[in-house]
């Protein structure tokens, strides 16, 4: 009896494992079936403390989502940039942490579960199928609990004319009703394009606000624009 009970546990564990692989392909799928590269699981941050627990700070780069080749160009790539100490960054992930540092704003990184192409083109690639298809994507880390933000800004790049994957399942998993939300894009000519009406869209509840369009080739030069906003808008 306790020969089968064991076999019987040994099958339970292999379908358990199965189950596990065949998840974790098809979550690969989501990305590898745009284009050939070799995603990673990622590295989740989660939410970063700030001063004013009422303001949350969200953005989306490709910084923490993307595992670059060690000879990435920065300076023809508009998405990313060199901050004072070296370090690569994002247009997004920079103008963000200008606003969280004017405001004192709680931080969240917005993470896949897996990793986009370190080619910038690649990316676009990926980014714009998984939205004509609506991919559903794992993040590799949810907010808890966002009731306590009156005030939430969005700091995304644009897609292909849109709005990003990893912003919409952002936003499908929130309840952002009765916020403030302020949306900032970085772009390569399309402005806002869609993304405010389609977050609007998504968060019927919420006060969406398209606060500003700021173009990725010069993102470092839009500071005193930025800052100059957030002092102006949250009085």
């Amino acid at each position: 009896m306790r020969r089968w009970i064991a076999v019987l546990l040994v099958l339970m564990m292999s379908q358990a494992c199965l189950a596990a692989t065949l998840a974790e392909e098809s979550e690969i799928e989501n990305y590898t079936r745009y284009t050939d590269y070799v995603p990673q699981a990622a590295e989740p941050v989660g939410l970063i403390a700030g001063t004013d627990h009422g303001t949350l700070v969200a953005w989306f780069s490709r910084v923490g989502n993307t595992v670059f080749d060690p000879d990435v160009d920065v300076v023809s790539t508009a998405s990313l940039q060199v901050d004072a100490s070296g370090e690569r960054t994002g247009n997004a992930q920079m103008i963000a942490g200008w606003i969280a540092e004017e405001t004192g704003a709680d931080v969240f990184p917005i993470q896949t579960a897996y990793t986009y192409p370190s080619d910038y083109d690649q990316t676009v690639e990926v980014g714009e199928g998984q939205d004509i298809d609506r991919v559903e994507l794992k993040l590799a880390a949810y907010p808890e609990d966002l009731s306590g933000y009156d005030t939430v800004w969005l700091v995304v790049p644009i897609w292909h004319y849109t709005i990003c994957t990893p912003l919409r399942m952002f936003l499908e998993s929130t309840d952002l009703s009765g916020k403030t939300v302020y949306i900032v894009t970085t772009h390569r000519g399309s402005g806002f394009a869609d993304v405010p009406e389609r977050v609007q869209e998504m968060e019927p509840g919420a006060q969406v606000i398209a606060a500003l369009a700021i173009p990725g080739n010069d993102a470092p030069k839009h500071r005193d624009e930025v800052l100059d906003y957030v002092k102006n808008n949250m009085k």
